[in-house]
């Protein structure tokens, strides 16, 4: 083969390449959509109440497809270079990207007709399976365009210089487009899929909660009312008031030494609390001990993540569990931690002290979810990491969120504690000074110009 040949064939490897990922991930899409219409077709002809947290999850699958491949849509490198090459594809183009934009709109939609669905059964069914009719319609659409006309010109018009800068785009989190990464996530999503389908529709049908519970109308799970703490002489913690409620996310923003920790230590038991009350569950938590309360369902991850070294990653896992007895029930949600956190699953009989502080993050998450906590008390869980990894931690609390847990995280990282909390409170030096929506509090000058460095 001469050197022309040999460059041909180059190009040629490239282009399929490109083209196969593509064309496997659309296959893995409309997999998931004609699922969809499956769940559809159970809920109206067998009148089965949805499985929210399915839908839930196949949502979160097609918004990582689109948002994780593509920050922007203006930043999709194929749309780019056939722009330049073809130009006559700019109207198919520019309908395709405002696509992406509208889809992310009608999928917040899908989620709150889902969350009405479940709230008014069967009243909300209507208006939930015609809005995603219309959804996995447009869907398709899109697929049929991208493999009809896309394609086929980009086959036809760029260079194996297109081809080449199309593989090594980069996406939000440098990743490379058609890099392990980014398809093992894809690959994850979709097994967290086939696990919750049930059998009769060609899942493993393994068994879980079909409904998500992070309601903000539910009850009270914890009340904190003029709560004072001291070390010795000298108190801490002045006249706290903090409400939580089931399923929510609450967070504490503040700066070092304004009391957060000493705060989060008190509601488990570790710090005293020298007048006040603390109501958990409608129950008096100043009559409970510190070792009751994790059995109580109240488990903090703590600053500095304090993993036991010396032991290897499995046993740290069960011995978040040391309040139930080893039972079917503990392996099996082993294997959940593993499957949220495949890197543990991978390094399992690695010492934990072995890990870097980002898995160390994730071991210490996976410990206190092993038991099964109700309310879930993080305590600066970005601490010391690197920003691909605290991206991968928030994601990480926001999917608990959608498994219906009650959080509250503590967190000097203010943005993004707040963009995903449902409420939030500022403390300083041991008095909440303000208080309100996450939104709210973001956008308040005071916590700005404090916090958020505006």
């Amino acid at each position: 083969m001469n050197n022309a040949e040999h460059q041909s064939a180059s190009a040629r490897s490239r282009r399929d390449q490109v083209i196969r990922t593509i064309v496997q991930e659309h296959q893995g899409l409309w997999r998931i959509i004609d699922l969809l219409d499956q769940l559809q077709q159970d809920m109206n002809i067998n009148a089965t109440q949805p499985d929210e947290l399915l839908f839930g999850t196949i949502f979160d699958y097609i918004e990582h497809f689109s948002k994780r491949v593509h920050s922007q849509p203006k930043e999709i490198k194929l749309y780019q270079c056939l722009r330049d090459k073809a130009p006559d594809t700019a109207d198919l183009l520019d309908k395709l990207e405002k696509g992406y934009l509208v889809g992310h709109e009608r999928l917040q939609e899908l989620r709150d007709l889902l969350h009405d669905c479940m709230s008014n059964w069967p009243q909300g069914r209507e208006d939930f399976s015609h809005s995603l009719s219309r959804f996995t319609q447009a869907l398709r659409k899109h697929i049929k365009k991208e493999e009809g006309v896309v394609i086929p010109r980009a086959r036809e018009s760029l260079s194996e210089e297109d081809w080449v800068a199309i593989i090594e785009a980069r996406d939000q989190t440098q990743d490379p487009l058609f890099g392990e990464r980014v398809r093992e996530e894809f690959r994850e999503l979709r097994h967290q899929i086939i696990s919750m389908t049930p059998e009769h529709l060609g899942g493993l049908g393994i068994v879980h909660s079909p409904r998500v519970t992070a309601y903000h109308d539910q009850e009270e799970m914890l009340a904190i009312k003029g709560a004072v703490t001291s070390y010795g002489q000298i108190e801490v913690l002045h006249e706290v008031d903090i409400s939580i409620k089931s399923g929510e996310i609450v967070s504490l923003v503040g700066a070092n030494g304004a009391g957060k920790s000493t705060l989060l230590m008190t509601i488990s038991g570790l710090q005293p609390l020298n007048r006040g009350q603390m109501t958990y569950q409608g129950r008096d938590l100043n009559r409970v001990a510190a070792d009751r309360r994790v059995a109580e369902g109240i488990v903090q991850v703590p600053e500095g993540r304090q993993v036991f070294k010396d032991m290897s990653v499995h046993d740290n896992l069960l011995l978040g569990a040391y309040t139930r007895s080893r039972s079917p029930e503990v392996d099996e949600d082993l294997e959940k931690i593993y499957a949220k956190f495949p890197i543990l699953r991978q390094k399992r009989h690695n010492l934990a002290g072995e890990l870097s502080g980002g898995q160390q993050q994730m071991l210490a998450m996976g410990r206190a979810l092993m038991a099964r906590p109700k309310l879930l008390l993080l305590d600066e869980p970005s601490m010391g990491l690197a920003p691909l990894i605290v991206e991968e931690i928030f994601n990480t609390i926001k999917d608990l969120k959608k498994e219906g847990m009650t959080i509250f995280l503590v967190e000097q990282n203010a943005s993004q504690a707040l963009a995903l909390a449902d409420r939030g409170y500022v403390l300083e030096t041991g008095k909440v000074v303000v208080e309100g929506t996450g939104k709210e509090l973001l956008s308040n000058e005071k916590v700005q110009e404090a916090y958020l460095g505006m």
